[in-house]
């Protein structure tokens, strides 16, 4: 289980700060320009311009995942369940936007497998420390 919690460490870390990366820079510029895309790829959602999906991918996805780390990295209360959820969430952030942007480009795919990985360890993990489907006592 140790491997298995390392690698699940890992991909949560190495999401969490690209997204917090990304997530500013969207802040930064909303408008895209620095970075090459244009606002006219936000037709068909309901944003003109990036920032409220800038402080999405920053808050929810960045920070979420680092959140994770942590509660992974220290076996904290409900660690799988958090890190699953963040895999979950990661995969719909991917299928929302491609279809907002209409397209699907090879970083969709990769990030929405990081996202399937993710979640699929996260249920490895609740088989084999006996929490499936829930044991935890909520109090």
């Amino acid at each position: 289980m140790k491997k298995i919690y390392g690698i699940q460490s890992a991909i949560l870390l190495f999401v969490g700060v690209g997204a917090l990366f990304g997530g500013l820079l969207a802040i930064s510029d909303p408008y895209g320009v620095s970075y090459g895309a244009s606002t006219d790829l936000l037709k068909k959602g309901p944003f003109t311009n990036f920032l409220i999906p800038g402080l999405f991918l920053l808050l929810i996805i960045g920070l979420g995942h680092l959140i994770s780390f942590i509660f992974v990295k220290f076996k904290l209360k409900f660690h799988v369940y958090i890190s699953g959820g963040a895999g979950c969430i990661l995969m719909a952030w991917i299928l929302i936007q491609c279809y907002m942007l209409n397209a699907i480009h090879l970083l969709h795919i990769i990030f929405f497998l990081i996202g399937l990985f993710e979640s699929l360890i996260a249920l490895y993990m609740l088989i084999k420390l006996k929490l499936f489907p829930f044991t935890h006592k909520f109090q």
